[in-house]
């Protein structure tokens, strides 16, 4: 097995790890509430490549202890549909700072095609992994997210809870 192949093995075991280990719960699917995301990006540096519609939707499935996974559907920066399947979780502040959280997300990225392959890290059999930090504020059901997309943008969305 070569090691790349490895590699992703290992990868996608880490990323599934704490949906396992969920004792609490009786399936890994179960979830709270679905929270439903739109947005755009804005990228650091401007290119020529960058011919897409900067339009980003999500949806994600999140826990009561604050552990989640979605779908991420978006054209990428060089006009191309892509998606983004993951597993992630939230770090909610309190005090002066409640409502404000800090979120982690880890997955697969698939749709950086043909000349645009290599603009995303081991993307040679068309899916790379991708680790997506965030900031964002929630009141009641609606929130605002900051999303760091590597040193290329950064996404900025809306989203409401149901």
């Amino acid at each position: 097995m070569s090691r790349q192949i490895m590699t992703r093995l290992i990868y996608c075991l880490v990323l599934l790890a704490p949906f396992a280990t969920q004792a609490e719960e009786k399936h890994w699917y179960n979830y709270d509430h679905l929270y439903l995301q739109g947005g755009t990006y804005v990228h650091f540096e401007s290119s020529d490549d960058h011919t897409g519609s900067n339009i980003f939707v999500a949806l994600e499935a999140r826990k009561a202890n604050d552990w989640l996974y979605g779908l991420a559907l978006f054209d990428n920066s060089f006009g191309q549909f892509s998606q983004y399947l993951y597993g992630g979780k939230s770090w909610w502040f309190h005090g002066k700072w409640e409502g404000f959280n800090a979120k982690l997300t880890a997955g697969l990225i698939h749709g950086y095609k043909g000349e645009f392959k290599d603009k995303i890290p081991l993307n040679d059999l068309g899916v790379a992994p991708g680790i997506i930090p965030s900031v964002g504020y929630k009141k009641g059901r609606f929130g605002g997210d900051m999303i760091l997309l590597g040193t290329s943008a950064m996404l900025f969305t809306v989203g409401m809870d149901f």
